[in-house]
C-alpha cells in the first residue's frame, strides 16, 4: 500500500508539472500576443482623428464595461467631435460670447449654421480675394510699364 501510496503520489506531482509547464507555456503565449496588440494600438493611435473619442486610449480603458453573461468587452461606440466655432463678424473682430455659441438645439440649429455658411459665401463673394492673389503674382515691372 505504502509504494502504490508513493507511486501515486509521483504521478500527481508529474502532471502537476506537466500542468505548471503547460500554463507557463500559456502565460508567455499570452504575454507575447498582448505584446503585439499593445504595440499595433500605439501605432494605431497615432493615425487616429485627434477629433475622435478612440484618440485617447485610456479614456476607452475606462470607458469599457465587463459584460459576464456574453463574456467579452462592451467599448464606446466610436464618435467624432466636431467643434463648432463661434460666429464671427468679418469686419469687427469681437470676443467670444458663449451665450451665442451654446448648443445648437433642434430649434433652428441647422438651419443657423446653413445662415452662417451662406453670409460666409456672401462674404467671400464680395471680397476682392481674386484680385489680390492676381496683384501679388503679377511681375512688377510690367506693371509699371504697363
Amino acid at each position: 500500500q505504502l509504494q502504490a501510496a508513493e507511486t501515486e503520489i509521483k504521478d500527481l506531482q508529474s502532471e502537476f508539472e506537466l500542468e505548471k509547464i503547460d500554463y507557463l507555456s500559456t502565460i508567455r503565449r499570452l504575454e507575447r500576443d498582448l505584446m503585439l496588440c499593445q504595440q499595433l494600438l500605439d501605432q494605431v493611435q497615432l493615425l487616429v482623428r485627434r477629433d475622435c473619442n478612440y484618440s485617447n486610449l485610456e479614456r476607452i480603458k475606462r470607458e469599457s464595461i465587463w459584460d459576464e453573461e456574453t463574456g467579452c468587452w462592451k467599448i464606446p461606440e466610436p464618435v467624432i467631435q466636431k467643434t463648432h466655432l463661434p460666429a464671427g463678424n468679418s469686419s469687427i473682430l469681437m470676443p467670444h460670447n458663449p451665450c451665442t455659441s451654446a448648443g445648437l438645439g433642434a430649434s433652428g440649429g441647422v438651419f443657423h449654421l446653413q445662415a452662417e455658411e451662406d453670409r460666409y459665401k456672401l462674404v467671400l463673394n464680395r471680397s476682392d480675394s481674386k484680385t489680390i492673389a492676381s496683384n501679388y503674382f503679377r511681375p512688377r515691372r510690367t506693371s509699371q510699364i504697363l
